[in-house]
């Protein structure tokens, strides 16, 4: 069965109308709600000029890979807080802003990004280091349902 751990994920982005219904049963798939123990998620209740935000309970490893490749493949960023499991493993952050590989950062239980000293320690400039902190803190757009044909992030 695997240890099991919350998550939560806000996304971004457009996403063409053709594709919520797939990105719907992802969704489903997983029990996602929009807020902790609330609701499932509707694709026809969508947020106004702000991200979608997602909840899951009991998941796997605290993992939603089907979600995390539908956004990469249709240029979504997102922002996904993981929960650890106590002697398996540690909760995690992963971005994603659009484009580019996925980043993983370790994260704490109340859904903050942690950085280990020895990571800390192996800049030798400051403005380096709040460079990189900086990359840690992604701000994710408005989640947009577009009409008509999607573009070039099939």
């Amino acid at each position: 069965m695997g240890d099991r751990a919350p998550v939560h994920i806000t996304i971004g982005g457009a996403l063409p109308r053709e594709h919520l219904e797939a990105f719907a049963a992802h969704a489903a798939g997983y029990d996602l709600r929009t807020e902790w123990d609330g609701e499932p998620f509707d694709p026809a209740v969508l947020p106004e000029d702000e991200p979608l935000e997602l909840y899951g309970t009991e998941l796997n490893g605290g993992q939603i890979p089907e979600i995390d490749a539908f956004c990469a493949e249709h240029g979504l960023p997102f922002r996904r807080w993981s929960g650890g499991c106590l002697g398996a493993y540690l909760p995690e952050i992963i971005l994603f802003d659009g484009q580019g590989p996925m980043r993983d950062y370790t994260a704490s239980e109340d859904e903050y990004v942690l950085f280990p000293p020895s990571w800390i320690n192996s800049f030798t400039r400051l403005r380096e280091l709040k460079r990189e902190m900086a990359r840690a803190e992604l701000t994710i757009p408005a989640f947009v349902v577009t009409e008509g044909a999607s573009d070039d992030h099939n």
